[in-house]
């Protein structure tokens, strides 16, 4: 039967938890899932669709394929820069083989291009090659590898920050924050993603007043000039919470890595979070060290893949 693609409506919830599971087992596993949270983001999303048809400016949009009345996939899309992010890109295992990941991927593009969007970009595991060929076959090529490290909460020895650096607490949404963390992208993965998008006010007041998480953000100075940007991510204590160090590269490798780790352990264990996830790219080795280093496992590798719309 023919699949049709339409945007999420709340009566979906259900089924696309239900689809997530066998899904992604192995992210829910490293990660955590918690449905409570996620109900509440998903009626957020009602809201969010509403503003943005009255505004026409869209900064998101979460997308179902029905089989007769039946839900039996997602994808969703979400804008990054100048480029727009393909994700939840998922097919119910009784449904699979028959072209809906394709039909739900070229959808998520198709609208994405008649936005004006130049390319979209998704990332993949690196082990899933039914996915990879698919992404393959619809004109995706392969740009970056991202390595996924997870560790239990819990505090450890911190190191100071190396001599003249110090935090700044900054606000979720500061500008030169999304330009320092644009400036600490690898070269490859700049070129890719352009320059951040900068969230509309409607967002930035739905994120202040519904609190659907948790975003600590802090300026990394030297003197009086910034090194780079540390942000924690804390959504629910069923799931784990998420740290990101981004430094200039003359930066890196200074103590600083290892430093801002032993702290978001410790935010994490604080906020009573079960484990802290970092994400680093594979040509960052001064960030891919300090996780070894504090014991850091590697549950799986993600590739980014890129295509021109």
């Amino acid at each position: 039967m023919e699949l049709h693609v339409r945007e999420y409506r709340s009566s979906d919830l259900r089924r696309v938890v239900e689809i997530s599971k066998v899904a992604f087992p192995r992210e829910l596993e490293a990660y955590g899932l918690d449905e409570e949270s996620i109900g509440r983001q998903a009626r957020l999303y009602g809201l969010v669709r509403l503003i943005q048809r009255l505004s026409g400016r869209f900064f998101f949009k979460l997308y179902v394929g029905e089989v007769g009345r039946e839900v039996v996939g997602t994808t969703a899309l979400s804008r990054e820069g100048e480029a727009w992010y393909i994700s939840m890109v998922m097919v119910a295992p009784e449904h699979q083989r028959r072209g809906y990941g394709r039909a739900l991927v070229e959808a998520a593009c198709a609208d994405a291009h008649s936005h004006g969007v130049r390319r979209a970009v998704l990332h993949v595991r690196e082990d899933n090659a039914p996915a990879k060929n698919l992404y393959t076959s619809l004109g995706f090529a392969l740009f970056e590898r991202e390595l996924h490290f997870i560790r239990e909460a819990e505090r450890v020895e911190q190191d100071k920050l190396p001599p003249s650096y110090r935090l700044r607490r900054i606000g979720p949404f500061d500008r030169q924050a999304l330009e320092i963390i644009d400036a600490c992208r690898e070269e490859r993965s700049a070129a890719v993603y352009g320059r951040s998008y900068y969230p509309p006010l409607y967002l930035r007041l739905l994120f202040v007043l519904f609190r659907t998480q948790i975003i600590e953000r802090y300026a990394i100075i030297m003197g009086e000039e910034w090194a780079g940007v540390y942000t924690f991510n804390f959504t629910s204590r069923k799931e784990a919470a998420h740290a990101s160090i981004r430094l200039y590269h003359g930066h890196r490798g200074q103590g600083l890595e290892r430093a801002l780790l032993a702290r978001a352990l410790a935010q994490a264990k604080a906020r009573g979070t079960p484990k802290l996830a970092v994400v680093a790219d594979e040509e960052n080795e001064e960030l891919v060290a300090a996780c070894e280093e504090l014991g850091f496992t590697r549950p799986f590798t993600m590739e980014g893949m890129v295509r021109e719309l």
